[in-house]
């Protein structure tokens, strides 16, 4: 057997053997995972909340916004730009998102604010979401709605046929500002916070 042969087959042997080796030293175990709640409490409470409210509507909880956007700009020869859109929304999650039962047709987004909303950010996924055609509505978390100012704000009339859906502002109702936040709930007034 010629030397070159045998010391290819040796290595081929010593790869072959440090290979698996080297791919557990990087952090020995294989990672671990656990579950975590799919919502909290105050969620879950929101959710029941609007399912008794409107059982005409279906509520989906903590959904992607990529399930609901795609990028404008076509995939095929744009690909970094297509890319660069969709990663602005990628990893977002909604609330809740309202839907008719008998034909599906989105009616809301729902958002319930907390403390940690930011309304830079808030104001930037709500474009896009406009933009695409859809509805948000924001109430904040310490001072949900009842089930009147639920039915008042996310019963509208169904779309014209034809499936032509105009862009819908954010949602703004009597009594309410554009974030859905109450006017005036500490003082009485029917100004704007």
């Amino acid at each position: 057997m010629d030397a070159t042969v045998l010391l290819i087959i040796v290595a081929t042997l010593v790869v072959a053997f440090l290979l698996p080796l080297l791919g557990k030293r990087g952090g020995g175990a294989a990672p671990a995972f656990k579950a975590r709640p799919f919502m909290s409490a105050n969620e879950a409470e929101f959710l029941a909340r609007l399912e008794s409210a409107v059982p005409e509507y279906r509520f989906h909880a903590q959904v992607a916004m990529g399930a609901l956007l795609d990028p404008l700009v076509a995939r095929q020869g744009n690909n970094r730009a297509w890319w660069k859109a969709r990663n602005m929304f990628n990893q977002k999650i909604i609330d809740y998102v309202a839907q008719r039962r008998y034909n599906g047709q989105i009616v809301a987004i729902i958002e319930l604010d907390d403390r940690t909303h930011d309304s830079v950010r808030d104001a930037r996924r709500d474009a896009m979401l406009q933009q695409a055609g859809y509805r948000t509505v924001r109430w904040q978390s310490k001072t949900k709605p009842n089930r009147a100012e639920i039915l008042a704000t996310l019963v509208v009339p169904p779309a014209p046929p034809g499936g032509a859906r105009a862009a819908l502002p954010v949602l703004k109702t009597p009594g309410t500002s554009v974030r859905g936040e109450l006017w005036g709930k500490s003082t009485g007034s029917a100004s704007k916070p």
